[in-house]
């Protein structure tokens, strides 16, 4: 419900902005092995049972749909979601701002955090800036991304994330693409934990199929980019260009490095934060489940009652009686097994 959800909010906001920021251009998961191909129509029923539509497209369907990401030598059939999509996470970002402003909400740009303040056993606002100044308030809202748990454990909580690197490479400039961000389906290979899109004129690509590698932020941390070595990255890069038709046309282009958050159950942490009270978290939520993360954040903010997930399988403390070493190697075996069926 997060992801569907997620993208009601973000058609809505596409077509209030003055250009779009989602594109709902489907998904495509591409089966390369009968089990998966037979994943696939279970995957059919699933999500008729949730009210998404789905189909299994034969394997040239599947080409045909995108030719430039769908090997026609490996592919067996792909399930296609075509309520899937795309946005320009920039122009999201700008349209989300604008939004919350024509609904009174204020910014402080430039204005780094720099701990939570907290006065008789609760929190009551955030120090800001290089003055460390006061912004006080009844509850404060931790989505901090990456940097949460370092904002939470100065505050003594423990947040149930671990932070890992994610490599993602892009093409060169392909003859015959233009400017327009994305026409065809985002594709995924299941099997080999690969997924890959358009990018306008470039082809972008991203793999699971690598060990993982966690990353432990501090305070010093400024950027959510680190650099890309070969020798962690560059044989599953390697192998997973060698899947799509584009990547093996065209040079590699910029090759970046992403650090995102996993939680033991692959769900976000959404809720307040039992051992302090006035302090609420926002955190390990990816973009397919923002969306709905903060309509379920500000219905509980509002007590409204209504919920699109109920509230416990959301909450922060669900893993209170682990230990940090289970945590992290729980979220950490997850990484590679992203498209695993559940």
């Amino acid at each position: 419900m997060l992801a569907k959800d997620s993208v009601a909010t973000y058609q809505a906001l596409s077509q209030a902005a003055p250009t779009p920021v989602f594109w709902q251009v489907g998904c495509l998961e591409v089966a390369t092995s009968p089990a998966r191909l037979e994943q696939a129509h279970r995957d059919v029923e699933h999500g008729r049972r949730l009210g998404i539509e789905a189909r299994v497209l034969d394997a040239a369907g599947a080409v045909a749909s995108a030719p430039a990401l769908v090997d026609a030598e490996l592919a067996l059939g792909a399930l296609y979601i075509p309520s899937d999509g795309a946005t320009d996470p920039a122009a999201l970002t700008h349209a989300l701002v604008a939004a919350a402003e024509r609904g009174g909400a204020g910014f402080r740009w430039n204005s780094p955090v720099r701990a939570l303040e907290r006065e008789r056993g609760r929190v009551v606002g955030v120090r800001v800036g290089e003055d460390a100044e006061l912004l006080r308030a009844d509850r404060v809202v931790l989505a901090a991304g990456i940097w949460g748990p370092v904002l939470a454990a100065d505050a003594g909580v423990r947040l149930p994330m671990v932070d890992v690197q994610h490599p993602y490479v892009f093409t060169t400039e392909v003859a015959g693409l233009d400017d327009a961000p994305i026409d065809i389906p985002i594709v995924r290979y299941p099997d080999h934990a690969v997924y890959t899109r358009r990018h306008g004129r470039r082809y972008g690509l991203g793999t699971y199929s690598h060990a993982p590698l966690p990353l432990t932020p501090t305070p010093a941390l400024t950027s959510a980019e680190r650099p890309f070595r070969d020798a962690d990255f560059g044989a599953a890069v390697a192998a997973a260009g060698a899947l799509v038709p584009a990547f093996r046309d065209v040079p590699q282009g910029c090759r970046l490095n992403g650090v995102f958050a996993l939680t033991p159950d692959e769900l976000p942490l959404v809720g307040p934060a039992a051992e302090l009270p006035g302090l609420w978290f926002a955190e390990a939520s990816w973009v397919t489940h923002a969306g709905g993360v903060g309509r379920q954040l500000a219905n509980m903010l509002l007590d409204t009652g209504h919920h699109l997930v109920p509230p416990e399988r959301l909450a922060p403390g669900r893993f209170a009686h682990w230990s940090d070493e289970k945590i992290h190697q729980t979220a950490l075996g997850h990484y590679q097994g992203i498209y695993d069926a559940h």
